[in-house]
């Protein structure tokens, strides 16, 4: 949390938490909402980025929050302690790549008021000799859907 609380400066002394019971219960409506919409090719927005064209990645995101506007969402930390801090959608898309740093190479956002998530991650490929990246970002639920799919449109 001290890291997330850097990255928002003097934004995060109106951060909002969830216990831990909470937090659980998040995750575990996150992870249902992407597994409904996975089998779907409609119900999930899908794109992939390597890791050197980052800066595309980014403006995409841009792009994105652009569409949606802003929106109430839930920041996830997906790991083994579950942690949830809400926030506004433009923060987290204004720098994906910073909050996606905190949060284990990823980004979970799940709308506070709709059914609908984004869920950002960096995976990474070790060979011998080198590392590659790449970003893959899915997008489920209205109005996410839409702002996703219009923006991917514009940006490929």
């Amino acid at each position: 949390m001290a890291e997330l609380k850097s990255l928002l400066g003097s934004r995060s002394n109106w951060l909002s938490t969830a216990d831990a019971e909470e937090a659980s219960r998040l995750a575990k409506e996150f992870k249902a909402g992407y597994e409904s919409a996975e089998p779907h090719d409609w119900a999930l927005v899908k794109a992939v980025w390597d890791g050197a064209k980052t800066p595309a990645l980014v403006e995409a995101l841009n792009k994105l929050s652009n569409h949606l506007g802003n929106r109430e969402v839930w920041l996830l930390d997906l790991r083994e302690e579950w942690q949830a801090v809400a926030l506004d959608s433009e923060q987290v898309l204004d720098n994906p790549v910073g909050f996606a740093a905190v949060c284990d190479q990823q980004v979970a956002l799940l709308d506070r008021d709709v059914p609908a998530g984004l869920w950002l991650v960096r995976h990474s490929y070790h060979f011998r000799k080198s590392t590659r990246y790449e970003w893959e970002l899915e997008v489920w639920g209205e109005p996410w859907l839409s702002a996703a799919t219009r923006t991917l449109r514009d940006v490929q």
